[in-house]
């Protein structure tokens, strides 16, 4: 049977095999963060910093230290964004499918 109601906005999805990973606090509430403003067509949002600071009540040195541990475990992918005018904006960020990788 195909689901035909459009998505819900009030909750998201956190597969089960997210504690294969033993992530530290601070990285499963990032990575949960991601996963609330990400797409559900392809997997990508792009919270700045300080709303991820904000939602999940650290600090921005927090966010980037998780942010960077999502990164190294193969959690996320981080694309670096630009605007026309060479100005920094919000980095792009893609959760990956957990199917793809491999825990230890």
């Amino acid at each position: 049977m195909i689901n035909t109601q459009p998505p819900r906005k009030d909750f998201f999805i956190v597969s089960n095999r997210i504690f294969e990973f033993k992530l530290k606090p601070r990285d499963f509430i990032v990575y949960s963060c991601l996963l609330r403003h990400a797409d559900i067509a392809n997997h990508t949002c792009f919270p700045s910093r300080r709303l991820i600071s904000e939602e999940c009540q650290i600090d921005k040195k927090t966010v980037d230290v998780a942010l960077n541990s999502l990164i190294e475990v193969g959690l996320i992918r981080k694309i670096t964004r630009t605007r026309f005018d060479g100005s920094k904006t919000s980095n792009l960020y893609h959760v990956v499918d957990l199917t793809e990788i491999n825990s230890e």
